[in-house]
């Protein structure tokens, strides 16, 4: 009667679209290797939308590099593959190709004519998996940064005219000195501070430029700059790692549930289903990433549905081969029925 039990429980639909499991979710945090090359990883990400300016803007493009912490944030009037694709050759043209970048699922970064941009760039595009925005931590938290600053900047001013402090919050974050690198993305790019607007004179502007860095040292303060980023991602790896409990293993084939997207529509969210599924894993990918499909009970048309999803957005579905405190004979016995 107890396997019984406990078999008819797990598999209560209705608990598997609305019940998750407590404790510590699953998964550690895997880092990205930053290379000590500006601008060999880009990360970008769109911030807004904000209320539509003069110059008809509504929303940023924010590009970061992931070694010096160099940004570059342009106003841009949508999201269209079409714009951010013209405002990353803008990008290029100054500072070069990139060799990765990194990005979300948001159609401006995955649709053909921006897939094509890429590939005929020889970029590697690395895409974040479904609601991880941790994966693209690096541009997520200069995004608070940018939001805080622009608040600040215009508070009490037109609404319409957020886009004319952006130029002065970009020199402002690109030569502050950065928690973990101890210098000033400006510094560890071009081995020097810039000046920014507020410290705008000449004989200043010429003095941090005779007395910047030697060349011969720049590369020891980005080999210094590297090592304290490495450490740094080793503790708020350990930080986060803490909070977490080892992942499940999940193998080809598996059938899980999916965390759902509520949106955000101001009405109570108490009540709707949490979990929806099954899919099915496809392929097991590195970093506890997954690649799924929807099966004939989850697909909505014809067209078949395919994601990354990372493992702690994840559980399994209804799965009858536990262990019911009993023999293998009577665990198969059970199963059979």
């Amino acid at each position: 009667m107890r396997r019984f039990v406990k078999k008819y429980v797990t598999s209560c639909l209705e608990c598997a679209h609305h019940k998750a499991p407590g404790g510590k979710r699953e998964g550690e945090l895997h880092t990205i290797n930053k290379v000590s090359i500006p601008f060999h990883t880009v990360h970008a990400d769109h911030l807004g939308p904000f209320v539509k300016s003069k110059k008809g803007n509504s929303y940023l493009l924010v590009l970061i590099d992931g070694f010096t912490k160099y940004i570059n944030i342009t106003p841009v009037k949508n999201t269209k593959s079409v714009t951010s694709i013209q405002v990353i050759k803008n990008h290029i043209s100054y500072f070069g190709l990139p060799t990765r970048l990194i990005t979300d699922k948001g159609t401006s970064f995955t649709s053909k004519i921006f897939q094509d941009f890429i590939m005929s760039y020889g970029i590697k595009h690395i895409t974040n998996a479904v609601a991880t925005p941790r994966a693209n931590g690096q541009v997520e938290r200069f995004n608070r940064t940018i939001l805080d600053a622009l608040s600040a900047s215009g508070h009490g001013k037109d609404d319409k005219s957020w886009d004319n402090y952006i130029q002065d919050i970009q020199v402002g974050i690109n030569t502050t000195k950065h928690k973990t690198t101890q210098k000033s993305p400006s510094e560890l790019l071009f081995g020097f501070n810039i000046t920014s607007r507020s410290e705008g004179i000449l004989s200043l502007v010429i003095n941090d430029t005779l007395n910047g860095t030697p060349l011969e040292k720049l590369d020891e303060l980005r080999q210094d700059a590297s090592t304290k980023i490495k450490a740094q991602q080793i503790q708020d790896a350990k930080r986060f790692n803490e909070r977490r409990k080892p992942p499940t293993k999940y193998n080809e084939g598996d059938l899980i549930r999916l965390e759902k997207q509520v949106p955000h529509d101001g009405k109570s969210q108490k009540l709707v289903v949490k979990f929806q599924g099954p899919y099915r894993i496809v392929k097991v990918l590195p970093n506890d990433r997954f690649l799924v499909e929807d099966t004939p009970l989850t697909r909505k048309n014809s067209r078949k549905y395919e994601a990354i999803v990372s493992i702690d957005k994840i559980h399994p579905w209804m799965n009858f081969n536990r262990d019911f405190e009993s023999d293998s004979t009577d665990n198969n016995t059970v199963d059979t029925e």
